[in-house]
């Protein structure tokens, strides 16, 4: 049975993806005149749901992470034709946002590769 850490670390990482695809939604942050706050509340939710599951790290995490990472840097590139016409501030906090979110997915998932091996 998975912890209450583990739970909620689940529930971080996956409110992390919700508020990366409602803000895309919405058309961006600028144009929804949220901007800065909801890069800083993803910031934020990673970074909460990696260190939430520090003790026991959980594939599950890594791959929420890993989508939310993989939507910000999709959307910002998608935005900015490939970085041709990129605005600052603008689309390109995507990717600002996405690479060091796919960062803690990596950590995430060689830790719980790691925790899963030291089990056996």
């Amino acid at each position: 049975m998975a912890s209450f850490k583990t739970m909620l670390a689940v529930g971080l990482a996956a409110a992390t993806l919700v508020v990366f695809v409602v803000v895309i939604a919405m058309g961006g942050a600028l144009r929804a005149g949220l901007a800065p706050w909801p890069g800083i509340g993803v910031a934020v939710l990673a970074i909460a749901a990696f260190a939430v599951s520090r003790e026991r790290r959980s594939f599950v995490v890594a791959g929420l992470l890993a989508a939310s990472g993989g939507v910000g840097v999709v959307y910002a590139l998608i935005k900015t034709e490939f970085l041709t016409a990129s605005s600052f501030p603008g689309p390109v906090f995507g990717i600002i946002l996405g690479l060091p979110i796919l960062g803690l997915a990596v950590a995430e998932a060689v830790g719980a590769t790691r925790d899963r091996r030291s089990y056996k």
